[in-house]
């Protein structure tokens, strides 16, 4: 169950770990801004290994300082992070991914109505933006998703970073939902980098002590559309090595992360399957539909672009990329 907890109640541990085992689970902190008439929303943690979210909000509550609107923040998933090792875990094992379950029919399991609950709250609270902070699945530098371009989600999504897909997939995030506002994810880069943990930090500053938003000045930010989800069949085994390695389905090259926003050649063998390509992938696009056969290729078990593709999001996490998703790719000229 959501817990919410005013600043007048709040006890702030000294670093975001222990205060991470104090919090009595999901929870929702409000605090009083210098305008009590508007509200801006900050979502962190909703997924457990994600942490620099968590760690900006935990900073920026302990140095005091009054946001230029009433905040509420979000610090969801606290049971998979407090998990061992800590931040470790997306959900916990067993469970549902939270940020899979929103706008999902009302079911019993406790993260499809955290999900609910969490969408409740935002919606009665009318704010004037949503931010949600993630960290990316492996090493990436920082940027945005959001489903459109609107004038003012790019004001909130160039207070963090100079980059932007936007995507009309449906994966039951919370950046899905209609708040009637603006709602950005913030993808901070990768999970165990001291520069993502700033990067969330000093775009959470500007975020939430800028008095008005809309008034900003609209900075270049590069715009991506379209991007397709890659995901593994189910039932099979993964590795990462240099050459196949006949004990797994697939193996995929160890360098898999160093794509990400740097791109895939055509001539660039990235893994090899030992299944047929359309036994071993799926690549759903913004209109549904699979065109796995479209983008890439396989040679005996080599795999392989049809194209020069731009990825991001690829991880050496071998659970993630089964659970979730291989990565996403955008085409390139």
């Amino acid at each position: 169950m959501l817990t919410i907890i005013p600043h007048s109640e709040l006890t702030l541990a000294e670093t975001a770990e222990q205060w991470l085992q104090q919090l009595p689970g999901p929870v929702m902190i409000e605090v009083p801004g210098k305008d009590r008439t508007r509200c801006r929303i900050v979502s962190t943690l909703i997924h457990g290994n994600e942490p620099s979210g968590f760690y900006a909000v935990h900073r920026y509550l302990l140095e005091n300082h009054t946001p230029a609107t009433d905040l509420a923040i979000s610090i969801a998933s606290v049971r998979a992070a407090r998990l061992p090792p800590m931040h470790r875990h997306r959900f916990v094992p067993g469970e549902y991914d939270l940020n899979r379950r929103f706008g999902k029919l009302k079911a019993q399991d406790k993260v499809t109505e955290l999900a609910h609950q969490l969408t409740e709250y935002i919606r009665n609270r009318c704010p004037t933006a949503v931010v949600d902070l993630h960290n990316t699945s492996g090493a990436s530098p920082a940027f945005a998703v959001s489903i459109n371009e609107h004038e003012k989600v790019l004001k909130v999504a160039a207070l963090f970073t100079e980059n932007m897909i936007v995507t009309q997939l449906n994966v039951g995030a919370l950046m899905e939902q209609n708040f009637n506002c603006p709602v950005v994810t913030i993808e901070c880069g990768g999970a165990n980098d001291p520069r993502s943990h700033e990067a969330a930090y000093q775009g959470l500053l500007k975020f939430l002590n800028n008095d008005r938003l809309d008034s900003l000045a609209t900075k270049p930010i590069q715009l991506y559309h379209h991007p397709v989800r890659v995901s593994i069949q189910p039932n099979l085994s993964l590795t990462y090595a240099k050459q196949p390695d006949p004990n797994f389905d697939i193996t995929l090259v160890p360098d898999i992360e160093q794509l990400n926003f740097t791109g895939l050649t055509a001539k660039q063998c990235f893994g090899w399957s030992r299944q047929p390509l359309e036994q071993t992938f799926e690549a759903i696009g913004d209109d549904g539909h699979d065109c796995l056969s479209d983008l890439f290729h396989q040679q005996e078990q080599a795999l392989y672009a049809n194209a020069n593709l731009k990825c991001f999001m690829a991880t050496m996490r071998a659970d993630i990329a089964l659970n979730d998703c291989l990565f996403y790719i955008l085409k390139t000229k």
